[in-house]
């Protein structure tokens, strides 16, 4: 302690309270904020997932003939995890040789329901 010269000070008790008050607002914050981008990054994986099965299904009745999407129930559904999807057609629609094909896609997160429809038009 010889080296040190009476103006060098160190921190005081109080100097190093208000640093760490200071650290800990800042690092509670970071948390809710992480807390939040998880909610948001699951909201859009459901979103992302539930676009996907909707396409997915919407692919392969466009796929069929004309003559197999008559001999197709005009309405069913399936479920995937928390994901239940469910079709519709409309033989007639718009147009007489004309099938209007509706697939719905809904699922609960954190007590909402959501849902998104995809709709597509075919012909003989």
């Amino acid at each position: 302690q010889g080296n040190l010269r009476k103006d060098q000070k160190g921190f005081t008790l109080l100097e190093f309270l208000i640093a760490v008050m200071v650290l800990s607002i800042g690092l509670l914050g970071m948390a809710s904020l992480t807390g939040a981008m998880i909610n948001f990054n699951r909201t859009a994986y459901n979103s992302t997932k539930a676009v996907t099965l909707a396409e997915d299904k919407m692919e392969e009745l466009r796929n069929l003939s004309y003559q197999s999407l008559l001999d197709e129930s005009t309405s069913d559904s399936d479920t995937e995890s928390i994901f239940t999807r469910g079709w519709t057609l409309e033989f007639g629609e718009p147009d007489d040789g004309m099938t209007t094909i509706t697939v719905t896609v809904t699922w609960t997160w954190k007590g909402t329901s959501k849902s998104i429809d995809i709709k597509s038009i075919v012909g003989r």
